[in-house]
């Protein structure tokens, strides 16, 4: 029986092939249940590009790395999987410590 959905379907290979951890920031989907639904696959190429769809530029990612900086562009050209996932995840990262610290300030410790 095959799945149509992500998790189950479409992105399971991608997300086993990268053993369910997040390719940015290092979170492990087989931790929790919780965990796995929070997985997801990000294309490293942009809409457009013929190789787009080639799972060799397709990553884990946790669903805050995926959706953080999913509208900006890199410049992909000639460049590997894993240098596009470098590129892309010094700029997640940065933005990942921003919301953390805006979390620690205003959720945490906010009186």
């Amino acid at each position: 029986m095959g799945y149509d959905d992500a998790l189950r379907g479409y992105a399971f290979g991608v997300l086993q092939r990268d053993g369910f951890i997040c390719r940015y920031c290092g979170f492990d989907g087989t931790e929790a249940f919780s965990n796995w639904v929070l997985m997801s696959r990000d294309h490293l190429l942009p809409v457009g590009h013929p190789d787009r769809d080639d799972d060799r530029f397709i990553v884990a990612a946790c669903r805050f790395c995926n959706e953080t900086h999913n509208r900006t562009r890199f410049d992909v050209d000639g460049k590997t999987p894993d240098e596009i996932v470098a590129m892309k995840r010094k700029a997640i990262l940065e933005r990942r410590a921003e919301y953390e610290a805006f979390w620690r300030d205003n959720v945490v410790n906010a009186e």
